[in-house]
């Protein structure tokens, strides 16, 4: 406990992940010359980019109250794992200097694609050079608890939550398929409930637990998925700031040291980063 507590100390979050860079890692340059990159990193800098409209009115009330726009880091910083929520690190170091960017939309099928070249090329990294961070901003509600699940393995269960994402995304369209099988329709996932094929089956997130390591005790369950909704919805905001600030239209989309990448593939993001 005692080392691993001081392991969080030393890299926040971000610790590096089981899947990890492979025999054979890419070597990448110790710095990153982008200017776009880590703007969005807690372990890098005290505040992120904030791009908050307030109208005039709101503006002239905040003036006269002696306040300013709300930041993310004002609004979430009482929470003991917010860094975790509004950056969470899936693979390697939050300090690594080079950064990949993953925006998901659980509700888009591609999704699961991109997640996969995403993993493919981690094979060839180093969690000391290059981390993974996940952001999600779902067209159906249910994504906001799967994501929020992810941040809380990432610092709960370091190392795995990039299995769990491959798992989740995967459960998603294979729910999907299952309802439009049976059913002639698949339902939006608007909740847990929605998610389930069959009236037996467990929710994505909630089968989930008996896999980790350790897994989740039941008396801990309700906790757990309480916290993924709240986790989830701060991810969300950062996930909507970060693809304004980048000039994201569509999700999924990866960011690759400040590059919104056009095309994305294992190699695409691996070029990207050299």
């Amino acid at each position: 406990m005692t080392v691993l507590l001081l392991a969080l100390m030393l890299f926040g979050c971000g610790a590096a992940s089981s899947s990890g860079g492979s025999g054979g890692a890419v070597n990448l340059s110790p710095s990153v010359q982008n200017g776009n990159a880590n703007q969005y990193n807690p372990y890098m800098h005290q505040s992120t980019p904030n791009l908050r409209e307030a109208t005039s009115d709101s503006a002239d009330m905040l003036k006269k109250l002696g306040g300013g726009v709300p930041t993310i880091e004002g609004e979430a910083g009482h929470r003991p794992q917010w860094k975790c929520e509004i950056y969470p690190v899936v693979f390697g170091t939050a300090t690594a200097p080079h950064e990949i960017l993953v925006l998901l939309d659980f509700a888009a099928p591609q999704s699961e694609k991109v997640w996969q070249a995403v993993v493919e090329a981690s094979r060839s990294l180093s969690p000391q050079q290059c981390k993974i961070v996940v952001f999600a901003n779902s067209k159906e509600y249910y994504g906001t608890d799967l994501m929020g699940l992810a941040i809380w393995i990432s610092h709960s269960r370091p190392g795995q939550a990039m299995p769990y994402l491959t798992y989740a995304l995967g459960q998603w369209n294979k729910v999907k398929a299952e309802q439009k099988s049976t059913r002639g329709k698949a339902v939006p996932f608007q909740n847990e409930y929605d998610a389930t094929a069959k009236n037996t089956d467990y929710p994505i997130h909630y089968a989930y637990f008996s896999h980790l390591r350790p897994p989740v005790p039941a008396s801990q369950e309700l906790s757990v998925a309480k916290y993924c909704y709240d986790a989830g919805n701060v991810n969300l905001y950062q996930a909507e700031q970060i693809s304004k600030y980048y000039g994201i239209k569509n999700l999924p989309a990866v960011v690759v040291d400040g590059q919104h990448l056009s095309s994305v593939s294992a190699g695409s993001i691996l070029k990207a980063l050299q």
